[in-house]
């Protein structure tokens, strides 16, 4: 049985992300909740949000042959012909560990491997590379006794996000009370449910490819993307807008937004 994993994520910048992500880690660990934190944004901020800059400096400064000391470390071989490195996890505090980022140069083989999994025994590679946060995610937690994984991912729609979702259980968005967010929102729904369906398909491909072959399918995550709910962020005033304004636009946003109608009972 997997370790659930919870992502937040809203394909628009600026909202506050990875601040949320940062004290949500805290609160479960103060609550006696082991949790084990993965930077999936690029920009690794929230890598340098838990660390001081010395390690920083010997996590992103380390030679490239040493001991994996990112994500981007673990999942490396898979480009390179080999399978996934065990993960140098980071115990920020008790409870509270940490999977660093830095994972720039993986979207090619992310992008480029999407579309070939899984069609035959051959192309079994791209379904792991796809799968490869995934793997190192549920192998760090098992080794840290974690019982939720947080994800904080970048703002964009692009094949890293796409392979953060697949390996997510719930989706937390967080969002500001004004037009953009709720524009964004119902592109952002649309995307998650094609990721969804997409996933869903190749799992299905895949597993009666292995029940002809008689073969043992591979534990792989079930990509559910469950939307646990919205986390808007505290109201302001913002220059010329009022606090009445930011109300305004929080009563505007729906859960129909983001998922069908149907399928809103999570929120």
């Amino acid at each position: 049985m997997s370790v659930p994993v919870l992502t937040f994520f809203n394909s628009r910048s600026g909202i506050g992300t990875t601040s949320v992500v940062y004290h949500v880690a805290w609160m479960l660990a103060e609550l006696d909740c082991p949790v084990l934190v993965a930077d999936l944004d690029p920009q690794a901020n929230l890598t340098a949000a838990f660390l001081d800059e010395k390690t920083l400096e010997d996590i992103w400064g380390s030679p490239p042959d040493s001991m994996p000391r990112t994500i981007y470390d673990c999942v490396k071989p898979l480009i390179e012909g080999g399978d996934v490195a065990t993960p140098e996890r980071r115990s920020v505090d008790p409870g509270l560990d940490l999977l660093p980022g830095s994972l720039s140069a993986f979207e090619h083989s992310l992008h480029s491997a999407w579309p070939r999994c899984p069609e035959s025994d051959s192309l079994y590679r791209p379904l792991r590379i796809v799968t490869a946060f995934w793997q190192v995610m549920q192998r760090s937690a098992v080794q840290c006794g974690a019982r939720v994984v947080l994800v904080d991912v970048g703002p964009s729609l692009g094949a890293v996000n796409r392979s953060a979702l697949i390996a997510t259980d719930f989706v937390v968005i967080p969002l500001a009370a004004d037009l953009y967010s709720r524009q964004s929102l119902r592109n952002l729904g649309s995307t998650l449910r094609r990721w969804r369906k997409d996933w869903r398909q190749r799992l299905k491909n895949w597993n009666e490819w292995n029940n002809d072959s008689h073969r043992s399918a591979p534990a792989l995550p079930k990509g559910d993307m469950n939307p646990v709910g919205y986390l808007i962020q505290r109201q302001g005033i913002r220059l010329t807008r009022p606090i009445e304004a930011d109300d305004r636009w929080t009563r505007q946003i729906r859960p129909h937004d983001l998922w069908p109608v149907e399928n809103v009972k999570n929120f």
